[in-house]
Parts: C-alpha cells; structure tokens; sequence
C-alpha cells in the first residue's frame, strides 16, 4: 500500500517536471524578452500619465540630496512674525555664520509654506528641552518611516504653486481695511445695476443708463483687476491649504509619532467654518462653466468683486484659525526637509541644554564641509582664544561651534557624537564689510559690533560670542591693547571663542581663557591637518609656510631672524 502511494507521488513529481518543461519550451527566450519589454513599456506609460507615480519618483530621487530651491519669499513668514518670536539667531550672525548657504542645502520642502517655515524654524530659539526633543522625535520618525514620509510629500505636491508663497502677506500682515467699508456700497451699485437692467426689459426704459452703468463697471473692474487677481489668488490658495490640510489629517497611522498630523485632525471643524467663509468665492474660481458665467455677471452687477469683498470680510475672523492651519502644513514639509538632512548627515546626537556656562562639542563638524575633519572643544566656565596661521581652520572652527549652537536649540540636534550647550543664544562677528554707501570702514564696523557685544553681555542678554581675528583693521599695538580690555571685559560676564594672529594675547589674558591653537603639519598635503590643539602656539608657521611656496631662501631666513629678534610676527 506504501509503495503503491510513493509511486503515485513520483508520478505526479515527474508529470508536473515535464509540464514545467513543456512551458519552457513554449517561451522561447526571444519571446520571454519581448514579454518582458511589453511589460516594461506599458509601466513607463502607465507611469507616464500617472501624476502620483512621477512625483513619487521625483520625491525618492530627491531624498538625502541637496537642496536646489531658490529663497525667493523664504524668509517672507519670519519677518511678519519677528516681533513675536523671541530669541532669534541675529541678522549678522546669520550672515556671518553662512546660514544663509545652509538653509538653502536643507531646503528639499515641496511647497514654498514649507520653505518659510524652516526658515522660521532656524531662525528662532527654543530653549524648552521638551519641545526641542518632540522636534526631533517628529524627524526621526519622518526619516525611519518612508511610506508615511512619501505620503506627506505626495499631498503636499498639490501645493506647490508659487503663489503660495503670497499666504504669509494675507495671514499674518496687516488685516485688509477696505472689505468692510466697500462692500456695502458696492453691494448697492449692483442692486442699482440690477435694477436698470430689469426697468429695461420689462418696463421698457431706455437701454442707454445700463450701457452707461455697465461702462463704469469695466472701468472700476480694470482699476482693481491687479488687487483683485492678487488677492483671489491668495483667497484660491486658501481654499487648496484647507483641502490638502483635510488630506493630511487622514493619516492617522502617524499622528502618534507626527504631533503635526494629530493638531491638524483635531482641527477639522474649524477648518470647515473656513471653507464655507469662501465657498461662494472659491466655486467660481474652480469651475470653468461658472468663471465664464462670472465673467458676464461681473460686468454686469460686479459679482466677482462682491464675492471678493463678502469671503474676505467673513475670511478675517478666521485668520487665526487659517494661520494654525498654515502653521502645521508648513512644519510638516518643514520636517520632511530635516529628516532628509539627517539622512544625508547621520552623524548628528541630540544636545543637552544646561542652565549653566558649559560648552562641550566632541567630534563636531560643519555640513558644508565635504570631508570635514572633526574636533573638540569642552570649555566650563571658561572662554577660547584660539590661534593659527591663515587657512589652518580657525575661522572654520569657530563657524562650527556656532552652526551647532543655533541647531542645537531650533532644531534639537547638532553635528557632533555629543553635544552640552548652555541655555543661550550666540552672536557672531566674523566677516567685517566695508560699505561703501554709508563710509564705514572695515574697523569702524567691527568696532559697533564690538560695542553691542559688550552691552549685550553686560545686560545679560547673551553669554556666547564668537569673534574671529579681534580688531584686525588696525595697527598692532593698539590691536593687542584693545583687544586684551575687551576680552577682559567680555569673559566676566559671557563666554568667549575668539580667533587671532596675536600670539602675544595668550600671557596678557587671564584664568578665564584657556588657549588652542592649530597649526601646520609637514606630513599632510596641503600643510595644515585642521586639528584643534590645546595650549599655545609655539612655531611661526606663517613663515615656514612661505618656504613651502617656493619663497626665495635669503627672504625666508630673514623674516625668521627679524621674528625671533622683535618676539612678534605671524605665527
């Protein structure tokens, strides 16, 4: 019976080994290339006229890349709501700091709301650990999670219009005045309008006084037509944030680990009285039948206008609410931005914000740097002045110390293994601008800058400076002078990293600096190994570096001879 049973299995292995066969014979391997090929087209024009198949290609080739946006508006939204945000990173410190350069790689936001509001966020303190540490559980989350991330993206696409960039004006500037006043009156030259229209046909009036209205009607909408178009795009661009941020909110699966998505679900009711404020407005505005129906009825008892002036008188109570809704769609593309920053950057911790005067950075580096070379610095209490020759990586150093102080606390994370930060924001004055217009010299610029630190400082207002090449518009011996009394002065009420070529400043300052400095390594190509080093500097490598370059031997010798007799030159 057993075997009889084998048997039949063996049979059905074997007839199941030729039919297998059989279809291997029937495609042919030139045909099984033709199916394969027919296959492949069909899906390239399936892709073709699918929307969402090509932008989820554009979206997934554009993840952990650089940004290529330009800024146009981007810093639009911050400059409406500066006056309530608090703590800021400075408009030089920005600029010194090269943030500008840095906003625009991080910028991969779909939507120009997006790119406003990362501009916002890396502009603004946040000094609540808490919340720093939500923001970075929001673009941990985002990164980990590709098909919720992509899905965001995908919804967002549908608000990639330029004008867009227009919402920050209409939301968060001044309320417009004239919908109020005009409305009324408009509201009776319409009815008046009417009116003439129906006196004519059914009482036969002269056609004439209509003509005459209908004249004065073109005449007052050709007046208004650039406020008009301006502002019903805004009122258009409204009615799309509210659909995309319905869309949004229906992606429950992530609002546990996207606080963003949760607010915008609960949010739903009032966006729905928002719609309705602009319903009337925005159906004729998306409905080609009704616009060219709009346009007739318009010259005639100008409808538009009064549609115009009806949504946005209604539209103004609900500015706040709309404003939210901006708020939330534009951190969400905000954090997919920062979530493909980390991706590109996955060397990165979360920062502990202390109460106290403890800077520590371990293996820091900057993100415009290729291939950064990493350093330390922990300073307790106490202030840096760092030295070197040109190029040895002072300037850079120091640009990095504040880059990760200003993403430590906007956007919870730095660029380095470990990071301690104090509770405070950081000022900078790194690169001095002689302008023209005004007559300031170089010195004169640096010296303002100077003297706010130290008011800043004195006020309590800020506790990290970051200066580099201290009063360098001048002559040496008042440079030293100078810069020795206000490091004195700056250190006993802030923090200090400075950079200089005055060798001399490391015996005149105090125990509150400690002293580093880089230097140049003969076995690294380029002379200089960008290393940070404690203690002082002890070689004149700006010197050497001039054998280096091929400098004659009689002027090198010479310059070395001249250094070691007056005890000072560039080190």
């Amino acid at each position: 019976m057993i075997g009889r049973v084998a048997a039949s299995i063996n049979g059905w292995r074997n007839g199941r080994s030729a039919i297998t066969l059989r279809r291997r014979e029937v495609f042919r391997p030139a045909e099984v290339s033709l199916i394969f090929h027919l296959r492949t087209t069909l899906e390239q024009i399936r892709t073709a006229f699918s929307p969402r198949q090509r932008w989820l290609r554009e979206i997934r080739a554009q993840w952990g890349q650089l940004g290529t946006k330009d800024a146009w508006l981007a810093s639009r939204y911050f400059e409406l709501t500066r006056g309530a945000c608090g703590e800021v990173v400075d408009d030089k410190t920005w600029v010194d700091l090269e943030l500008p350069k840095v906003f625009a790689d991080v910028d991969t936001t779909t939507t120009r709301i997006g790119s406003q509001m990362l501009f916002k966020t890396l502009r603004v303190y946040v000094h609540d650990a808490h919340e720093l540490a939500e923001r970075y559980k929001t673009y941990a989350a985002l990164r980990a999670d590709a098909a919720l991330r992509e899905e965001i993206q995908l919804k967002l696409r549908h608000l990639d219009q330029d004008s867009n960039a227009f919402l920050a004006d209409y939301l968060f500037g001044a309320p417009p005045t004239e919908s109020p006043r005009l409305f009324v009156p408009v509201l009776l030259w319409s009815l008046f309008s009417a009116a003439m229209l129906a006196a004519a046909i059914f009482l036969f009036w002269p056609l004439f006084p209509w003509l005459v209205i209908l004249a004065i009607n073109a005449v007052v909408i050709f007046g208004l037509s650039s406020r008009l178009n301006r502002d019903t795009e805004t009122l258009k661009a409204c009615g799309r944030l509210l659909k995309i941020a319905d869309s949004l909110s229906t992606l429950t699966a992530g609002s546990e680990r996207v606080p963003a998505l949760a607010l915008l679900a609960e949010q739903s009711a009032r966006r729905a009285q928002a719609r309705h404020a602009i319903r009337w407005f925005t159906m004729h505005q998306t409905n080609e039948l009704a616009a060219s129906l709009f346009l007739w009825l318009n010259f005639a008892f100008l409808v538009e206008l009064l549609s115009y002036l009806y949504a946005a008188d209604r539209f103004a109570s609900l500015r706040a609410d709309l404003a939210s809704t901006y708020e939330l769609v534009g951190s969400l593309d905000a954090a997919v931005a920062v979530a493909s920053l980390l991706e590109r950057h996955p060397e990165h911790c979360e920062p502990t914000i202390a109460a106290g005067a403890l800077l520590e950075l371990k293996d820091a580096y900057h993100p415009l740097i290729a291939r950064p070379v990493k350093n330390s610095i922990r300073l307790d209490r106490h202030s840096a002045l760092i030295t070197g020759s040109n190029m040895a990586g002072k300037t850079t150093f120091i640009k990095t110390v504040g880059l990760n102080m200003a993403f430590g606390q906007t956007l919870g994370f730095c660029f380095a293994s470990a990071a301690v930060l104090p509770r405070t924001s950081a000022r900078a004055a790194i690169r001095g601008e002689h302008s023209v217009e005004s007559g300031k010299s170089h010195y004169f610029g640096e010296i303002e800058a100077i003297r706010s630190f130290l008011e800043s400082a004195e006020q309590g207002r800020c506790r990290m400076f970051l200066i580099d090449e201290l009063l360098s518009g001048t002559n040496t011996v008042e440079r030293i002078a100078a810069a020795r009394a206000v490091l004195e002065s700056l250190s006993s009420n802030a923090q200090v990293l400075v950079t200089t070529h005055d060798v001399e400043l490391q015996a005149l300052l105090g125990e509150r600096f400690e002293l580093y400095h880089f230097r140049e390594d003969p076995d690294v190509e380029g002379f200089f190994d960008y290393r940070l080093r404690p203690g002082r500097a002890t070689e004149r490598n700006a010197i050497r570096l001039l054998a280096r370059l091929g400098f004659p031997d009689d002027v090198v010798t010479s310059a070395l001879a001249f250094a070691a007799r007056d005890g000072h030159g560039e080190r």
